[in-house]
């Protein structure tokens, strides 16, 4: 697709870059990978309390699911054989 001059230099496009198309009803949205991966960051930035890191609560959570999941798995097969952690 060829898109004109001036809508490439407000997009900051160069040639072979991706752009993102979508329609609304009747009307047409040009943007790029980087605006709407920008747009979906600010939209989720309003859930998430100032200062705090997800990526750390997502791991800590898993390291406590993993902890509860090796007690139900392994605490069973000790109490069978009288053994206790």
């Amino acid at each position: 697709m060829i898109l004109p001059s001036d809508l490439r230099k407000a997009l900051r496009l160069k040639k072979g870059d991706k752009v993102i198309i979508e329609t609304q009803g009747d009307r047409i949205e040009l943007t790029t990978p980087q605006r709407e991966r920008r747009r979906a960051q600010e939209m989720f930035r309003r859930f998430v309390p100032a200062g705090q890191n997800l990526v750390d609560q997502l791991i800590t959570d898993r390291r406590q699911e993993a902890q509860l999941e090796e007690i139900e798995v392994f605490a069973p097969e000790e109490q069978s054989r009288g053994l206790k952690r």
